[in-house]
């Protein structure tokens, strides 16, 4: 081996110890961050089952720790059942005004809404043929009144002669006869001029009372006969309430009952009392007629209550001085077998209930529940036993 070979042998294993040195650096690093990973890890899962341990424990907390709710304590109070409906205001009376006579209208005075005095001429009907009829009457009773003055004139004259003897019996009695048809026949085109006066009093239309016109169902220059109505009149002193009621809550009611009645626009409720039930069920509807009589509010005044003014009626069925009473929403199951929750102890706990079932927010309870009880009043799903807090 030459001098030249002996270097490079020196070169070579100078080299291969430098690279054993860097590989025992790298592979004592490698263990070092090998070794700090695996800690970490260690500090992760220690971490997390802590959190695991603190999420359970919450968890269970949360199972354990009663449930909220709110109640209403029961307790006895005045109650009154109304039955709530709507009504509207219309007269007592009101008359519908027909055409005495047949014929075409000519002139009408009044319009709907307009106030009427009993008398007043509403229109008027054509009188010309009745105005001829009358005139017709007229003139045969004058011609008849001077063929009794004439048979008159002849009977006396008859009777002087009688005495002087010029005439006889006979014709005597023939001008009495005379006189006594000419009588008759008088009175007879005197009925026949009175009914000729009438029937031109009957083209007048008037009104039988005072009051207010609610309709005009015909217009000037219409043909009408005499089942045509003309005009609906209705007193403005003499009004009531009208509404209809559900069968069944009508067999409730009875005759005097008072009611509270709020009109529309008026802020001042009075009071009324119910005056009429319909004898009968409209079968197209299911509901009983039933009317209110009532006072004006004085707050109104002079003003009138405008017919078909709808009215908020709250009829007075019941009334109690001591009653329990619950809303509906803390009722469950209401339609069928009808319960309550109470809070007992601080558990939940089921009470079966019985009812007055009435159209109104809240409803008198008759057995189930006694003063003091707490009653639940969401519909929230509780089973009996569940641990409650109660937030009143």
């Amino acid at each position: 081996m030459n001098h030249f070979e002996r270097k490079e042998m020196y070169i070579s294993k100078s080299t291969k110890a430098d690279h054993s040195a860097a590989s025992t650096e790298g592979t004592n690093e490698g263990l070092l961050q090998l070794r700090a990973r695996r800690k970490k890890a260690r500090l992760a899962l220690s971490v997390a089952g802590v959190l695991l341990v603190i999420g359970a424990a919450a968890l269970t907390m949360r199972i354990m720790a009663p449930t909220a709710v709110t109640t209403l304590t029961v307790a006895p109070k005045p109650a009154e059942r109304v039955l709530a409906v709507t009504g509207r205001v219309k007269p007592q009376e009101s008359v519908q005004v027909y055409a005495r006579a047949a014929g075409q209208i000519v002139r009408l005075n009044k319009d709907e809404g307009d106030l009427v005095q009993a008398g007043d001429v509403l229109g008027q009907i054509d009188p010309a043929r009745a105005t001829a009829n009358l005139t017709q009457a007229k003139a045969a009773l004058d011609a008849q009144r001077r063929v009794l003055a004439q048979a008159e004139r002849d009977l006396e004259r008859a009777q002087e002669l009688l005495k002087r003897g010029s005439t006889t019996q006979a014709a005597v009695e023939t001008a009495t006869l005379a006189v006594t048809k000419g009588r008759e026949d008088l009175r007879r085109l005197e009925a026949v001029r009175d009914e000729a006066q009438v029937q031109l009093g009957e083209q007048s239309i008037i009104a039988p009372f005072a009051g207010r016109i609610l309709n005009r169902p015909v217009d000037p220059g219409q043909v009408v006969s005499t089942t045509t109505a003309l005009f609906s009149i209705a007193p403005t002193t003499a009004q009531e309430v009208e509404a209809e009621v559900d069968e069944s809550y009508s067999m409730s009611l009875k005759l005097g009952q008072s009611a509270r009645l709020a009109f529309a626009g008026v802020p001042e409720v009075i009071t009324g009392t119910l005056s009429y039930l319909a004898p009968e069920i409209q079968t197209s509807t299911g509901g009983r007629l039933v009317r209110f009589a009532f006072t004006a509010p004085e707050s109104l005044g002079d003003t009138e209550l405008p017919v078909g003014l709808s009215v908020d009626v709250n009829v007075i069925v019941d009334k109690q001085a001591s009653a329990i009473t619950l809303p509906r929403q803390a009722i469950r199951d209401i339609t069928n077998k009808p319960y309550v929750l109470t809070v007992k102890d601080g558990a939940v706990a089921r009470q079966d209930i019985g009812f007055i079932d009435w159209p109104a927010p809240s409803v008198i309870v008759t057995k189930g529940v006694t003063a003091g009880d707490d009653v639940i009043m969401s519909q929230k799903a509780l089973p009996p036993g569940t641990k409650v807090s109660v937030e009143k």
